[in-house]
């Protein structure tokens, strides 16, 4: 198995600017209870496009690659981990996606 990190500082940059997007478009969407779900949100979509873009090899081969970072397969990852780490902190601090109150 290959386990190489491929990508660059700019790939990685990419990486994260699209973290922090996917992060705080989600702090915008609904009634959200914690000030700070962005992060959590934003740390999530990270690691879900880190992994998909580097550790998934089979999704390497996905065009267009940039710096070394994968870019459909980082968004794919970076937006269904960033989901779900959404939902689940979402629901769990008392929000709501309708804009009221739960």
């Amino acid at each position: 198995m290959d386990f190489a990190i491929d990508m660059t500082a700019w790939g990685a940059v990419i990486l994260v600017v699209g973290a922090l997007v996917i992060g705080v478009l989600s702090q915008f969407i609904g009634d959200v209870r914690t000030p700070f779900q962005w992060v959590i949100v934003a740390i999530a979509a990270l690691v879900g496009g880190a992994f998909a873009s580097e550790f998934i090899t089979g999704w390497r081969t996905f065009e267009p690659v940039w710096e070394g970072l994968a870019l459909l397969p980082a968004l794919v990852g970076g937006l269904v981990v960033g989901v779900i780490a959404d939902v689940i902190t979402r629901f769990a601090t008392g929000g709501s996606y309708t804009g009221a109150a739960a």
